[in-house]
């Protein structure tokens, strides 16, 4: 094997053999440090982001990260941004038995000598800001907390009608139909609240008489679009299309007890016996019977 050797002068990347034919490393795991050192600082190296520029699975990935941290090509460390921020600071060690102690302070670069400003310098655009680094997972950013305006008060409902009798019975069919309203248009949902304002107002109608499906074509025909305050809007047509009372009805009169038919008297039998006018004697057939009390009697026969 021999090697055709070319001078790079820019683009290019000094790697230690150290890494590329470590024996404890896969060839995925030396390939994604490989990357990772030709990257300039400020990179994103995160599992997602090597996944699609490497194309290989997260899974291989992280497996491969884990490799160079355990041999101590990676240094991963989570910290807090200025902006508050959970975050993980990846560094890449070229030579792991010679990189520096966590604590230790980073060499200061020999600063280049500055040009002096032009006369009429133009306003350069400012570069764009780097992404930030990503958060560790299971990790939540903190926001900074914001104040909010106070909520306005809010308007009260319009009143409803009320039931002259509120009965338990009458008033769970009432929020029965209150809340069958939404089947018919989802715009309709009522709060706790509302529901409580405005089921005395659909009582009142079901102690009128109507029926459940009246109530419903009522207060969910023509609604208007769009639709802002609904529960509003069902107080108002339940006080203005309140149906009339019906009128007062005098109970049906229950009829009293048959009266007995009246007592004749036989007078060859001399038996007395109730039955209809000019019914005969049931003993004899006797046909001329007579009412066992009349004017010229008196008094009841001994028979009677």
């Amino acid at each position: 094997m021999c090697h055709e050797r070319t001078r790079l002068t820019r683009n290019f990347t000094v790697l230690d053999n150290a890494l590329l034919q470590h024996k404890g490393l896969d060839g995925v795991a030396i390939g994604v440090g490989a990357y990772i050192a030709s990257l300039p600082e400020g990179t994103p190296v995160d599992i997602k982001t090597l996944s699609t520029e490497l194309d290989l699975g997260r899974t291989t990935v992280a497996k491969a990260l884990n490799a160079l941290e355990a041999h101590g090509y990676l240094r991963r460390t989570v910290i807090r941004t200025p902006d508050g921020r959970v975050a993980t600071h990846t560094v890449f060690c070229h030579r792991p038995g010679q990189n520096r102690a966590p604590g230790a302070e980073r060499p200061a670069r020999r600063s280049r000598p500055t040009p002096p400003p032009d006369p009429d310098p133009s306003p350069a655009p400012s570069p764009p800001d780097p992404d930030p680094a990503p958060s560790s997972p299971g990790a939540e950013p903190t926001a900074p907390p914001t104040s909010r305006p106070p909520t306005p008060p809010r308007r009260p409902l319009p009143p409803v009608p009320r039931p002259g009798f509120p009965a338990r019975e009458l008033l769970r069919s009432a929020l029965h139909v209150l809340i069958g309203l939404r089947e018919t248009d989802p715009r309709l949902y009522c709060s706790e609240a509302d529901a409580e304002h405005l089921t005395p107002g659909v009582a009142a109608w079901l102690e009128r008489g109507a029926s459940p499906e009246t109530i419903r074509h009522a207060l969910t025909d023509d609604l208007p679009t769009p639709l802002h305050h609904p529960a509003a809007l069902l107080a108002h047509r339940l006080a203005a299309h309140l149906p009339p009372a019906p009128p007062l009805t005098a109970p049906p009169q229950t009829p009293g007890p048959a009266r007995p038919h009246p007592l004749h008297y036989c007078e060859p039998c001399d038996i007395c016996f109730r039955a209809p006018d000019s019914t005969p004697c049931p003993t004899c057939g006797n046909p001329d019977t007579s009412p066992a009390l009349s004017p010229h009697r008196g008094q009841l026969p001994s028979r009677c």
